[in-house]
Parts: structure tokens; C-alpha cells; sequence
């Protein structure tokens, strides 16, 4: 009989907390929602942070309000979203660094993304281009790694800092091909390209956006580009010039919030964002800033972000980088 009270005690209590968490879903959102940027006004995840927050208020009545929490290289921004009370009315809007790379590179971060944190839905990409000198000879990506296997070492490439996604996709490409480049690093694309045009390093792994007015001014030429950009039409991408497939070329913005929250939010809020993507107005938006869409649904998304982390493993453990 305690048995059976027992048994049927939990199935009234699991009845019940399902009915909540769909009439959560249900009435999500009902107050203002935070999304917090780990970085300072202006950059890259911000702006995605910023288009995305009007467009969702817009579209559920309640204000998304855009929190900038900089610091540690975006890491203590994510942290208060992993500490924060999983119901749906704080997300982060992370980058890579944050959410793919610190976590590998500081055993000593007080959060882990993939025991703290849901991955709710792509944002934004941000291309990545590989420019050079003028007079420098390799014209195309099959020239560049032809020229650094004959010149092991002697090739030197600069990014805006340290284990950057930059940094890492470079280490990454050198793998593929099996050649060895010198890292330079700086703090930003602007002063990356600065050495490119004044010829202290050979080649730079920067953003288009940042970049292409010196490549169609003809003062820096384009060698190839992570993902096909309208800003640069006649530039092949790095994977359609060497056969590598698996390699991405592009940094990107993605949405989350703290584990445990419901799964019914959690959907509702991806669904969402991809239909705000796929706008036109809203596409258009993004690329005058140099940036593309990242659409999928939550799985997508979730095996996407572990996909990226895990290349970044690879990389950082073949090549030993290690942060600043």
C-alpha cells in the first residue's frame, strides 16, 4: 500500500512540474529579459546583441535589455550567466572565447560550458580572410602553403592576440597542411593589418569587415576566406583552394543561458531567433556590421558549439598555445 501511495504520489508530482514548465514556456516571457555581453559596447557579439534584443522585443512585447559585463576576456560576463536562475530571463550572448577556447586553456574557470550552460540558438558569424602584402608572392592559399613548406618557419602571420579564435584557426590550417608559420600577435585586427601593409609580417588571419577596404583599394590582397562573402565576391574560400573540408575560417555569436532551463523556453526562444534571422531587413543589418547568420535548431546549435570546442582541443593540445 506505501508502495503504491509512493508510486502514485511522484507520478502527481512529476504531472505537475511538467504542467509548469509548459505553463512557463507558455507564458515566456512575461517581464524583461537580460542579455548580457561579456565584452565592451561596439564589438562584434555586442552589435549581434544589440540587433537581435530589438528585434525579440518587437516580437514578444517584453524588453530583451542588453547588459555589457567586459572582463577576463569575456569570461566573467559568462559566468553570471551560469550562475544565474535557469528560467529563461537571463542569456548570455557569448563568443568563441568564452564559450570555446578559455574553458580548454584555464582548468581554473569557474564555469564549464558544457556542465553550466544550454546552448539555445546560432547568432552571428564574423569571416575571417587571409590577406598578405602586396609583394608578397604567393598570390592564392595553394601558393601560401607551398611557399611555407619551402620556407619552414619563415612565414609570419599575424592576429589581434594571443589564442584568439584568429590564432587558433591559423594553428589549425598549419595542421592541415603540415607546415610551420610564426605567430605575431597584436591587440586588434587594426594593428594586425598595420603590420601587414608595412611589411613587418607577411600575412594576416583578420576579419573581412576590418579588412576589405585595403584589399579593393589594392593596398592588401585577399588569399582566401573562411566562408563565401558577398564583400569579397572573386575570393575562394580557404576549404575550396586546399581540400580542407573540415576547415571553418570564421568566428561566431551564439545564445545561452544558465542549465536547467526549460526545455519548452529554450525552443520557443530558438525558434524565434531563427525566423528574426532569416529576415531580410535583419540579414541586411548584420552584413553592413561584416556579419553573416548562424541558423539551426537547439541540437544543431549544441553539437555545433561541442563540435568548434573540440577542434579547438585538438589544436591547442597538438600545438601547445597557451593564454596570456
Amino acid at each position: 500500500m506505501r508502495l503504491l501511495l509512493s508510486l502514485l504520489l511522484t507520478g502527481l508530482l512529476a504531472v505537475a512540474d511538467s504542467a509548469c514548465t509548459a505553463s512557463l514556456a507558455q507564458g515566456y516571457p512575461d517581464r524583461s529579459v537580460r542579455m548580457i555581453v561579456p565584452f565592451p559596447a561596439g564589438g562584434a557579439t555586442d552589435v549581434t546583441g544589440r540587433i537581435l534584443a530589438e528585434e525579440l522585443t518587437a516580437r514578444f512585447k517584453q524588453t530583451f535589455i542588453i547588459e555589457n559585463r567586459p572582463g577576463a576576456a569575456g569570461t566573467i560576463g559568462i559566468d553570471q550567466v551560469a550562475k544565474a536562475k535557469p528560467d529563461g530571463y537571463t542569456l548570455g550572448v557569448s563568443g568563441v572565447g568564452p564559450t570555446a577556447i578559455f574553458p580548454i586553456l584555464d582548468s581554473k574557470l569557474p564555469y564549464n560550458p558544457a556542465r553550466d550552460l544550454e546552448m539555445i540558438a546560432g547568432l552571428s558569424t564574423v569571416n575571417l580572410v587571409v590577406l598578405a602584402r602586396s609583394g608578397f608572392a604567393p598570390g592564392n592559399m595553394k601558393e601560401l602553403i607551398e611557399h611555407a613548406r619551402a620556407n619552414p618557419g619563415k612565414v609570419t602571420f599575424s592576429t589581434a592576440g594571443v589564442a584568439g579564435p584568429a590564432q587558433l584557426q591559423a594553428e589549425n590550417l598549419s595542421l592541415f597542411a603540415n607546415i610551420k608559420m610564426l605567430h605575431v600577435p597584436f591587440a586588434g585586427d587594426t594593428p594586425a593589418i598595420a603590420a601587414v601593409l608595412s611589411g613587418d609580417v607577411d600575412i594576416a588571419f583578420v576579419a573581412v569587415a576590418s579588412s576589405v577596404g585595403f584589399i579593393t583599394g589594392g593596398k592588401l590582397k585577399a588569399l582566401g576566406v573562411g566562408k563565401p562573402d558577398s564583400a569579397l565576391p572573386s575570393v575562394a574560400t580557404v576549404a575550396e583552394q586546399t581540400g580542407f573540408k573540415e576547415f571553418t575560417g570564421y568566428t561566431w555569436n551564439v545564445l545561452m543561458s544558465a542549465k536547467g532551463t526549460p526545455a519548452d523556453v529554450i525552443e520557443k526562444l530558438n525558434r524565434a531567433i531563427n525566423e528574426i534571422v532569416a529576415k531580410p531587413e535583419v540579414v541586411a543589418k548584420l552584413a553592413n556590421v561584416g556579419l553573416g547568420v548562424l541558423p539551426g535548431n537547439v541540437k544543431a546549435t549544441a553539437d555545433f558549439v561541442a563540435g568548434e570546442a573540440a577542434t579547438y582541443k585538438r589544436v591547442i593540445e597538438v600545438t601547445g598555445v597557451k593564454r596570456e
